[in-house]
């Protein structure tokens, strides 16, 4: 699979591209690269070496293995990739002191996970996304297990001022790929794949690739080879100092997407959310 890389998050992709093709310990230097890429513009080979525990020879072979010349051309990409301010180069540190104790240090820890996502949705990459959430034929939310009511949460939102969405799954009597094989080129699938999802996930998002869906996978750091078949992702960090994972991260950006989404449907939008409305009213279903 012939995978783009662009700066500054070209280490990552390399890494996330080869990653399937890499020994174990190669995974191991690959895993504490992605926990921290900006770190490695910090220190040379040898102690990541250290810090791994693997032999200097192993990250010769890893360096080489995801397309670099050498370590040193990987240590700089990270450096210039720290200097743009790229979010996944950047270190985010939850306030050791907090003004309202154990209140104020959870407030500072998921502030710190909303902003790295938020970080991660440039104007740029917001736009594409709208514009081929409003211009597919059909779109589909994708998520299992935590993942599934963020993705159940996105086309919630979607469905107000659009027609023709879908959540995968939906029904346990209905397999994934009775749902996958409704969808083709023009249509396009949010995937939502936060850390621990279930096994046949890549397989689901590669079958959705091959049939020319356009993808917007929603993860976190962890995932690993999901990136390379999407056409955007959005990297939300999860994890902090409590021992539960947060979703406010990946929660605002859907609602972000959605609320820009909404803003550009103009006058169709908002007049498929007043049929919504009006069939409330006649249904006298909400209080």
């Amino acid at each position: 699979m012939k995978v783009t890389i662009s700066k500054p998050a070209d280490i990552v992709g390399a890494i996330h591209a080869a990653y399937e093709g890499l020994s174990a310990r190669e995974k191991e230097v690959a895993d504490h690269i992605l926990a921290a890429p900006g770190d490695i513009s910090m220190y040379p080979g040898s102690e990541l070496a250290a810090r791994v525990g693997v032999s200097n020879s192993t990250i010769t072979r890893f360096v080489k293995r995801v397309g670099f010349e050498s370590y040193e051309e990987m240590r700089l990409a990270a450096r210039e990739a720290r200097q743009t301010g790229s979010p996944l180069f950047t270190e985010s540190q939850v306030a050791e002191a907090a003004e309202n104790g154990v209140v104020g240090r959870f407030a500072d820890a998921e502030a710190a996970c909303l902003r790295g996502a938020l970080a991660d949705l440039s104007a740029d990459k917001m736009q594409q996304v709208v514009a081929a959430l409003l211009e597919a034929r059909q779109v589909a939310f994708m998520g299992f297990r935590n993942s599934h009511f963020l993705a159940s949460y996105a086309r919630r939102l979607v469905f107000q001022f659009r027609g023709g969405t879908s959540l995968i799954p939906s029904s346990p009597g209905e397999s994934i790929a009775e749902r996958i094989a409704d969808l083709g080129k023009g249509d396009m699938a949010v995937v939502v794949a936060m850390r621990r999802t279930v096994r046949p996930m890549r397989d689901y998002v590669e079958a959705l690739q091959a049939s020319g869906v356009r993808i917007l996978l929603v993860t976190d750091p962890s995932v690993r080879i999901l990136p390379t078949c999407a056409e955007w992702t959005i990297t939300c960090p999860v994890e902090n100092p409590h021992v539960f994972d947060s979703y406010a991260g990946p929660m605002a950006a859907l609602r972000l997407i959605a609320f820009e989404a909404f803003q550009r449907s103009g006058a169709k939008g908002r007049a498929h959310l007043a049929r919504i409305e009006t069939v409330h009213e006649r249904l006298d279903e909400l209080s």
